[in-house]
């Protein structure tokens, strides 16, 4: 079993017309993305080998990213990402992803700025689902990582679905978070989480259109959260730096490559 993750990133040009979010100017000037990615791929060398485990970049037409050891990214390409925002682009091309990519294996979605610090082909082998996707104190959804365990014609509605939830939004609801209100809408109309109730989500397997849908405490031993001031987590399998935490991703790295003595 070959695991392949699969970070989107869009290089955004500020003078496309294309109107963005105050957080995607602000998250542009903090943060060093080519060297989140660059560090991401390193990470899953640590842990797994060139037959467990593959990263490919999802992004659009133009995106380059480079490479700090001269191997040059897998770019996988999605079309008509041009005119579309950041989240709804990544939102997009996460549906192409899991739904339509030439891909062979478990898929691991995510962002740009982790670190993987376990090997992730045991556990998902162990563990019973199709469908992951982690819970913040079991009240919202944070997919710093959304993963496939095996793609179907089921598993395939199912992320249609949740492109169509997504459109379901209010604009200004959807041009930040909208990539995630879009699984917690899925989530409310299958009794995962309950409107008006904060930390009424159900962590654990469940039947959603035919498909084991696994949700996961965001802050645990799949996904490691420094949303507590923390930025070394040794037991998780994955690291995210949420927010203004991307401040302390490289300190995090160091550490985490220290653990596997490399």
């Amino acid at each position: 079993m070959k695991v392949n993750f699969i970070p989107f990133f869009k290089r955004k040009n500020f003078k496309d017309g294309v109107k963005e979010p105050e957080e995607v100017i602000h998250f542009n000037k903090i943060g060093d993305y080519d060297n989140y990615l660059n560090c991401y791929r390193e990470s899953i060398k640590w842990h797994h080998t060139k037959e467990q485990a593959e990263f490919y970049i999802a992004s659009d037409n133009v995106t380059e990213v480079e490479p700090q050891n001269f191997v040059p990214f897998n770019m996988i390409r999605v079309k008509g990402l041009k005119r579309k925002n950041i989240i709804e682009s990544k939102t997009v091309a996460e549906t192409h992803i899991f739904n339509e990519a030439d891909i062979d294996g478990p898929i691991v979605s995510s962002g740009c700025d982790h670190v993987v610090n376990g090997n992730f082909n045991k556990w998902i082998e162990e563990t019973d689902f199709d469908i992951a996707i982690p819970l913040r104190r079991k009240a919202k959804v944070n997919n710093a990582l959304v993963i496939l365990k095996n793609r179907t014609k089921n598993t395939i509605d199912f992320f249609n679905h949740r492109l169509e939830m997504f459109y379901k939004l209010p604009e200004n609801a959807r041009e930040w978070y909208g990539d995630q209100k879009s699984y917690e809408s899925i989530f409310f109309d299958n009794g995962v989480l309950t409107k008006g109730i904060k930390g009424s989500g159900i962590l654990g397997l469940h039947n959603i259109m035919g498909c084991k849908v696994l949700t996961i405490p965001y802050g645990g031993d799949v996904l490691g959260t420094n949303v507590d001031g923390q930025y070394f987590f040794p037991e998780a399998l994955f690291y995210d730096y949420k927010g203004d935490r991307k401040h302390q991703y490289q300190r995090g790295y160091i550490m985490a490559k220290r653990r596997t003595g490399k």
